[in-house]
């Protein structure tokens, strides 16, 4: 059995197994915690409580709890394995590779202390906070890339971009980044980073770089093959700022 509590003022899903762990305890537990994802977009925290993991009563258990991580690692912000049991030790450091949440191990008696850190970590886990100013013919791109980038993450900025170019037959393209808060991409955006060069590559004009990264120089390199504009990289933004806005 999967008991599941939901508290939807905090966004936090606190699922604790007693005993072996069967297919429907997830399609319950799926039944409650959809919704509220589907309305809001994301979950905050999922506390998952127990002394001691019980494990699966079967293969198709297994399969459906595998599933559930599947469907549901992308939109759950942090994850607190709050047990005794070894599990929550190796889903710290190992599960971290494999889903996007941010993991945090906790003993079994520090129920409260998991709660708070899910309430206080308030932050964004990935994303590109965007804007745009167009110019007569000219427009300048700011973007702000955090965490590791995901192909939703691109699909919210393409439209954005091709409506802020309408009616512009050769358009110049600035393009301030921040990247100081960056760690990578996806596979899937990464593909889309490189079709949004293709995309727009004849229109860039200056490209400017702000955030101290050692694969930036590389990356700046292969950009130029599909980059018509300029493309420097700068410690301070004051800098990228004052290069691209002169």
């Amino acid at each position: 059995m999967l008991k599941v509590n939901f508290n939807e003022n905090h966004s936090i899903a606190i699922l604790e197994p007693d005993g072996e762990l069967s297919e429907s305890d997830f399609i319950t537990a799926a039944r409650i915690i959809d919704p509220y994802i589907k309305k809001s977009g994301n979950l905050t925290g999922l506390i998952i409580y127990t002394k001691d993991f019980p494990g699966w009563d079967s293969f198709s258990a297994l399969l459906k709890h595998m599933s559930f991580v599947k469907e549901h690692h992308k939109k759950i912000a942090h994850v607190a394995f709050v047990t005794d049991s070894f599990l929550g030790e190796i889903a710290e450091h190992v599960a971290s590779h494999f889903i996007k949440a941010k993991i945090k191990n906790y003993d079994f008696n520090d129920l409260e202390n998991a709660k708070k850190w899910i309430a206080n970590d308030s932050y964004i886990t990935h994303g590109l906070l965007f804007g745009v100013e167009r110019i007569n013919e000219s427009l300048f791109l700011k973007f702000k890339a955090i965490g590791t980038l995901t192909h939703e993450d691109y699909e919210r900025i393409n439209p954005i971009i091709d409506l802020a170019l309408t009616g512009i037959k050769e358009p110049k393209i600035d393009v301030l980044v921040d990247i100081s808060e960056l760690d990578g991409w996806d596979l899937e955006a990464a593909w889309d980073d490189l079709k949004l060069g293709l995309k727009y590559g004849n229109s860039f004009n200056k490209i400017a770089i702000y955030g101290e990264k050692s694969w930036v120089k590389f990356a700046t390199k292969i950009s130029s093959w599909f980059i018509n504009g300029e493309v420097k990289q700068f410690k301070t933004l004051g800098e990228a700022i004052s290069w691209i806005k002169p």
